[in-house]
């Protein structure tokens, strides 16, 4: 019969990196969508309806 506990070790071992793994890309994703909306938000032009008042009421 083979030895479980050191299967059981590695799995643990293996689930423990893939969780820390998936929180650094999770975080990564995150600022990543972040910067996109700033920079999109940032790019968007003023209404250009706005009349220039140069004092004549015409």
């Amino acid at each position: 019969m083979t030895d479980q506990r050191q299967r059981h070790q590695h799995g643990v071992t293996k689930n423990i990196a893939e969780g820390i793994g998936g929180l650094i890309t999770g975080a990564a994703l995150v600022m990543l969508l972040r910067g996109l909306v700033k920079a999109r938000s940032n790019r968007q032009p003023a209404p250009n309806n706005a009349r220039p008042t140069t004092g004549d009421s015409a």
